[in-house]
């Protein structure tokens, strides 16, 4: 990420990394960690492996990021989609027998922006334990909320968020971006945050995934980090969000600010084996060497474009697509 490098005394990514694997980017940052005075988290990587001491936000977060025990927490409290824990696809057949009105996916038990989500096939081989979780077609939204140790929250924000845009090169359920503020938001998704944030005794930025159907809310995951809607809110609020985050998980108020902007935040995924001259294009963040060569399916930069009104964010956006993609070379 060449643009990133102004930003940072130094900037450390993996030399190889032809499949995403989180577990590279923990052992990766474990190398320095004796290095830096403080560690803030912003994916879903194993807490318990860094120094506790040096964390600012959840210290803990294992029994939150496994997706089964979180679902065995909160299921009887809140609208969740039917979920099982399998190790078969004979398993999950015999599961779908007695479920002839709903629809499955095939869902890791650890993992976050969708990566190996899959509608259920029963020709696929699991080697394994997975989840078998009812698919519920509604609106994706996300809440953004800052959590102090008095268990209360400040709700900053919804956001709907973008899942699988073909437009976007994004398959299935592969995050593909946001647009904040959610229009016409429903207040449970505060009522809903809140009384998680205080279930797991969370601290710092947060956040909720929803899926809205009609009226009904379902809670989809519990993100206990600083989220993929982080410059969404920075642009929106124009607010420091990094810096409310360690001021929530020191107990210091933070006085969000009121709303300003419409933000649209697009990830753009390569649609074959190419390579792609963005420069010069505007708005685009995390920009790789031009002779980076990007797989079918792998992302290819960050659009994030702002506007007072709303239909004016989507069109800029739009234009920034259309030229990402006709950049290969």
């Amino acid at each position: 990420m060449d643009d990133q490098k102004k930003y940072v005394d130094k900037l450390i990514t993996p030399n190889n990394f032809d499949t995403f694997d989180i577990k590279v980017i923990e052992d990766l940052a474990l190398n320095y960690v004796n290095e830096v005075d403080y560690i803030v988290f912003t994916s879903d990587v194993n807490i318990d492996r860094f120094p506790s001491a040096k964390i600012i936000g959840n210290t803990k977060n294992s029994h939150i990021i496994n997706k089964w025990d979180m679902y065995k927490k909160l299921h009887k409290n809140f609208l969740m989609p039917l979920t099982f824990k399998i190790n078969s696809i004979e398993e999950s057949k015999e599961i779908i027998k007695n479920y002839d009105d709903k629809k499955f996916i095939l869902k890791p038990i650890i993992g976050s922006g969708g990566i190996g989500i899959n509608y259920f096939d029963e020709n696929v081989t699991l080697d394994k334990d997975f989840l078998l979780q009812e698919y519920i077609e509604g609106n994706s939204v996300s809440s953004s909320f800052l959590s102090y140790k008095t268990h209360e929250i400040d709700m900053v924000t919804t956001s709907d968020q973008i899942i699988g845009s073909k437009m976007l090169g994004g398959k299935d359920f592969i995050y593909c971006g946001n647009i904040t503020p959610l229009v016409n938001s429903n207040p449970k998704l505060v009522n809903i945050s809140t009384k998680i944030s205080k279930m797991f005794k969370l601290i710092g930025s947060n956040g909720v995934d929803f899926i809205l159907k009609n009226n009904n809310v379902y809670v989809l995951e519990v993100n206990p980090r600083i989220q993929g809607t982080f410059e969404c809110v920075e642009n929106s609020f124009n607010m420091n969000l990094a810096k409310a985050h360690m001021d929530s998980s020191n107990n210091i108020p933070v006085d969000i600010p009121k709303l300003q902007n419409f933000t649209v935040k697009l990830i753009p995924y390569s649609m074959g084996n190419n390579c792609y001259d963005l420069n010069g294009i505007p708005n685009l963040k995390d920009i790789s060497p031009i002779n980076t060569l990007f797989k079918k399916g792998y992302p290819i930069s960050t659009i994030i474009v702002t506007d007072r009104i709303l239909e004016n964010a989507m069109g800029k956006a739009e234009i920034i697509r259309k030229k990402v993609y006709n950049s290969v070379i």
